[in-house]
């Protein structure tokens, strides 16, 4: 099944409230093949030059049906 696997970052709380900063996409939305949401998530997640020394705590994966 194909899926589209993007990334966020979700900002800190001081960012939040002093700022008023919203979520920052950090990875451009990629086409894959996977036999389920999670293993398309885990494929693109494990070859993301985006995601190199980001906070992964901070990082929302969202994956939906293409």
């Amino acid at each position: 099944m194909l899926y589209w696997v993007a990334a966020i970052q979700e900002p800190t709380k001081k960012q939040r409230e002093e700022e008023a900063k919203q979520e920052e996409l950090i990875m451009q939305p990629k086409i894959v093949v996977a036999k389920d949401d999670k293993a398309a998530a885990i494929q693109v997640v494990m070859g993301a030059e985006e995601l190199k020394g980001k906070d992964m705590n901070r990082i929302s994966v969202v994956v939906r049906p293409f």
